[in-house]
């Protein structure tokens, strides 16, 4: 004869405390956090002090003394798109030309450091809205006769921007369009193909 086992009662199961770690896992978690703050901390810093010191070159660049004196010879001696001709047929003759070109260009430069934010656009426009805005129509004829000549449409949008940011009410050919984004070129600033 068969004689049919019993089952065992199964002990319900005892839930036992967890220990989510041991104190020196907690401190070494602690630190690692201190430390990922302190990281940050010291990136965001660093950052800020890159910037000032990018405006600080962009800044004595600006008022350079070969800056000055292109601004200058624009805005003394180039009053028509025909003197800017003249002085950049004779510019081997005479460095005037460049001098222009480089202190205007450097405009430019200022407007990319503010439009990507490797300086601080306030700051930017705080020191240089007023002298850009103030001298537009004479920048404006050397980047018209720039773009003229040298068959790009597009020449220096960053000076445009900067120009726009600064107050400037910009004729049609310079206007900006809407949602205009610098990164997507060939994407045209004006419209204009």
């Amino acid at each position: 004869m068969w004689i049919a086992a019993q089952p065992t009662p199964i002990a319900p199961e005892v839930a036992e405390p967890v220990l989510v770690g041991s104190v020196a896992e907690w401190v070494t978690a602690v630190v690692a956090l201190v430390a990922l703050a302190a990281s940050i901390w010291a990136v965001t810093v660093a950052r800020r002090f890159e910037k000032q010191r990018l405006y600080t070159d962009m800044h004595d660049r600006l008022t350079s003394n070969d800056s000055q004196r292109g601004r200058w010879v624009l805005f003394n001696r180039m009053g028509t798109e025909n003197e800017i001709q003249r002085m950049f047929d004779r510019q081997h003759k005479n460095d005037d030309f460049n001098t222009v070109n480089r202190a205007i260009g450097l405009y430019n430069t200022l407007g990319i450091y503010a439009y990507r934010g490797f300086i601080d656009r306030e700051i930017a426009l705080d020191h240089w809205a007023a002298p850009v805005s103030q001298r537009w129509p004479d920048i404006e004829r050397f980047l018209r006769w720039r773009r003229r000549t040298h068959g790009d449409p597009h020449m220096w949008p960053y000076l445009v921007w900067f120009a726009k940011e600064s107050g400037v009410e910009l004729s049609p050919e310079f206007r900006l369009q809407p949602g205009w984004d610098a990164r997507d070129k060939p994407a045209s600033p004006s419209g204009s193909a």
